[in-house]
């Protein structure tokens, strides 16, 4: 699958940061009209842009080097970098962090990968100051690097700064316009700052590039339920549960699209698969409200058919 290491949470409206969903207000005498309530890509592994560049960069053995870094010439911090990235490929997150702390001590005019390594990892951890240190010191070192651009841009969307954000994934995408994943961050910052149509734009375009790209259709399949085009909303969490049945969150919203087309009973059933995959206890309750006040708007609905007759 071509994207992602980037888990789904509860949310609206961003790649890093969300509100919790919205109780429906349930009223029986007026026709039924379901509230969107939206889940979007989140951040279990914040930095989905500096996950894929990682990929990119680095085989299970080796280090790739990426055009920009192969005209330049060897750095001393080369080889602690290599040794940075297969300890923390082994899992020793420690031992890593020392290679690259080495890396950075020995050259740090020309450690922009140290650092770029570094800043993901320390994102990863929750310290998103020490990360937004690294990525700056890097762009410092060697302002043509898009991955570091990718990096410091899904920092700022994590700290509630999606302008910024926006700002460096341009400039990723200018430097280097081959990362799906990049549109679809920058798309989840224009949500973020209320542009619908750029970001629908942006997860076109990703989708043209990777049409295997969940997060893609995931935030495509939001911006469509806002939209309320429900129709379209409901073919891309179809796409989303085909490509990542594992994950619960399409489910919930694919429930939502179904319960604005009145399938009352598809959107119970897609509850019902939320409420046994995820592992958030709040999301587990507030999806077991859902389809309870959804049961009752029935049960009710039949009541008054059976007084009218």
């Amino acid at each position: 699958m071509g994207v992602v290491s980037s888990g789904l949470v509860r949310g609206r409206g961003g790649l890093l940061q969300g509100t919790s969903m919205k109780q429906m207000a349930l009223n029986h005498k007026k026709p039924f009209n379901w509230q969107a309530v939206l889940i979007v890509l989140g951040v279990i592994l914040i930095l989905t842009s500096g996950v894929l560049w990682w990929t990119n960069r680095s085989g299970a053995a080796s280090v790739e080097s990426s055009p920009a870094v192969e005209t330049e010439s060897k750095s001393p911090a080369d080889d602690f970098v290599e040794l940075g990235l297969k300890r923390a490929q082994s899992g020793d997150v420690e031992g890593a962090m020392e290679a690259l702390d080495i890396a950075i001590a020995s050259d740090p005019g020309g450690a922009a990968q140290a650092y770029y390594y570094r800043g993901l990892i320390q994102a990863q951890q929750g310290e998103l100051s020490a990360a937004l240190d690294d990525f700056d010191s890097g762009i410092a070192a060697n302002p043509h690097l898009p991955e570091l651009f990718a990096a410091r841009g899904t920092t700022y969307a994590s700290m509630g700064r999606p302008a910024s954000a926006i700002d460096d994934f341009s400039q990723a995408i200018k430097l280097d316009a081959t990362h799906a994943a990049t549109y679809v961050n920058r798309g989840q910052a224009y949500m973020n700052m209320g542009e619908p149509d750029l970001a629908m734009e942006d997860f076109n375009t990703a989708l043209e590039m990777d049409p295997e790209l969940t997060a893609a259709y995931f935030n495509r399949g939001v911006l469509y339920l806002e939209k309320s085009e429900n129709e379209k909303a409901l073919a891309d969490f179809d796409a989303c549960i085909d490509l990542a049945p594992e994950a619960p969150a399409p489910y919930f919203n694919r429930a939502v699209a179904y319960m604005n087309l009145n399938e009352l009973e598809l959107a119970a059933t897609d509850l019902t698969i939320y409420i046994g995959m995820t592992d958030d206890e709040e999301g587990r309750h507030q999806a077991q409200a859902l389809r309870d006040s959804m049961l009752d708007y029935e049960g009710a609905s039949h009541l008054d058919v059976d007084a009218q007759e």
